[in-house]
């Protein structure tokens, strides 16, 4: 599975990216991050440059959850022909095969690799909810999912999330460094 997150800026991208990779590692996934901040739960340390050099027989990408937070460090539009785009469309084209989910946040998918966003099977939209003074209200987002599983039936979906109770889980000032 293949999910793209989406959102300006401390819209609650990575809030959700924190949720999904509670949600497989409750479900015992084995989780692996370039967060370094993460707590709370097991996971270990994503080094994506060394991933993209691994083979593929590497058992270590088989059978778990890569949770990438500001992906266009990895796979920015702009070097879309580069050996680490090409290397990681090669890995994300092939991750049913290594029974591995991907979850990524980005500012804009318009910033990513085409070869990227071709094959995200879901798009979660995130939003800050606003009161009626146009002031953002604390502790919740809106977050519309289009999910494109079934490519010929696509569906969309919106709900609010109290989100306090995952700043526990990540720092939300993480620099992610590109590599």
């Amino acid at each position: 599975m293949l999910i793209g997150i989406e959102g300006g800026l401390g819209e609650g991208k990575t809030i959700m990216l924190v949720r999904y990779l509670l949600k497989d590692y409750n479900k015992g996934k084995k989780i692996l991050s370039n967060m370094g901040s993460l707590q709370g739960f097991d996971y270990s340390m994503l080094d994506i440059k060394t991933m993209l050099e691994m083979d593929n027989e590497n058992v270590e990408l088989h059978n778990c959850t890569i949770g990438i937070d500001e992906i266009t460090v990895v796979v920015d539009c702009r070097t879309s022909a580069s050996k680490k785009n090409r290397l990681f469309s090669y890995f994300v084209l092939q991750s049913r095969k290594r029974n591995v989910n991907v979850y990524y946040t980005t500012q804009d998918l318009g910033m990513l690799d085409f070869r990227l966003t071709n094959h995200t099977h879901i798009v979660v939209m995130c939003n800050n909810i606003y009161d009626k003074y146009n002031k953002i209200v604390d502790n919740w987002k809106h977050y519309t999912i289009l999910d494109f599983t079934r490519p010929r039936k696509p569906t969309k979906n919106s709900f609010d999330l109290y989100i306090k109770p995952f700043y526990d889980f990540y720092n939300t000032d993480e620099i992610i460094k590109p590599i």
